[in-house]
């Protein structure tokens, strides 16, 4: 061996041993970036959760009021009787960001407002309209766009194709909800205004005992969120037939105590997230619901 092949040797081994630990060294520094984008998640949720009043991350939980007969927003189902729906796969999704479980708590829709208002319950997620009115004695964060939608039975479609036809017809609409008030309102602008005959209102319990009233014969019609209406068609194709333009559209927003702002802004920093992330649009999109999306998480948006 030549003292020149020895030391191109020696120049060799050198070379492969500093290639080698520059390898490991850039290993380890993928390792650490990695662990700090893996640890990111708990950290946003942790800073989240820093937001909370401090008797609710003492608690470890929200109470929520919710009315679960309101497919698909909130409805028990029938093989199980949970919970499920949009936005009870929202709530979820809010509670996992802020680290608190939710906790339901199932009532009627016109007891919802006062749970909020004793402080029985936290907060209210439960398709419910963000209106001028309710903010009186409400705060609402915004996180779907919605209205009213009058329909009727596929047998009166051919009489009853617009909201005109609804003059001196009756319509059975769930009286707590402000579907009531929507058409009761365009009944007296817009029939009784005029001199026609207006809408004959017959206040119910629940969307499903309108449906019923009206397949029993004693109402033409009822009004109902354009959601819940493709609901019922999936759910009961060609039964009922819309009738003419979404009245009154205004956001559902989920509802707290004015004097609960904490909570509220720990909520709306929670979908502001999920409205960056996709994981928002990713819950509406599986309820078929994606074209209902806001672009941005508001308190109090609604001016109707």
């Amino acid at each position: 061996m030549t003292k020149q092949y020895a030391r191109a040797i020696a120049i060799a081994l050198t070379i492969a041993l500093f290639l080698l630990v520059a390898g490991a060294v850039a290993a380890c520094g993928g390792d650490e970036g990695t662990s700090s984008e893996t640890a990111s998640p708990a950290a946003s949720s942790d800073s989240l959760n820093s937001l909370l009043p401090e008797e609710i991350k003492s608690a470890g939980e929200i109470k929520v009021g919710i009315n679960g007969i309101y497919a698909p927003m909130e409805y028990k189902d029938p093989a199980t009787d949970e919970l499920v729906g949009l936005d009870v796969d929202f709530a979820n999704a809010v509670g996992e960001l802020l680290g608190v479980k939710m906790v339901y708590d199932d009532q009627q829709f016109d007891q919802l407002i006062n749970s909020v208002a004793t402080g029985r319950d936290d907060m209210v997620l439960s398709g419910m309209s963000d209106t001028v009115e309710r903010q009186k004695t409400l705060d609402f964060v915004d996180y779907f766009n919605s209205g009213t939608q009058a329909f009727t039975t596929k047998d009166l479609s051919g009489e009853i194709t617009s909201l005109e036809d609804l003059s001196g017809k009756t319509l059975a609409v769930s009286a707590s909800t402000d579907f009531y008030t929507t058409m009761e309102k365009w009944s007296k602008d817009n029939l009784e205004a005029n001199g026609k005959p207006g809408i004959k209102m017959l206040g119910v319990d629940s969307e499903a005992s309108a449906r019923l009233q009206m397949k029993q014969g004693r109402a033409e019609a009822s009004a109902i969120s354009p959601e819940v209406l493709g609901w019922i068609e999936k759910e009961t194709p060609g039964e009922f037939v819309p009738v003419g333009e979404m009245l009154a559209p205004a956001p559902y927003g989920i509802a707290f105590n004015k004097d609960n702002a904490q909570l509220r802004d720990a909520v709306q920093a929670a979908l502001q997230k999920m409205i960056d992330d996709g994981s928002y649009q990713a819950i509406l999109d599986q309820w078929n619901c994606g074209q209902a999306a806001v672009s941005e998480a508001t308190v109090n948006g609604s001016t109707n």
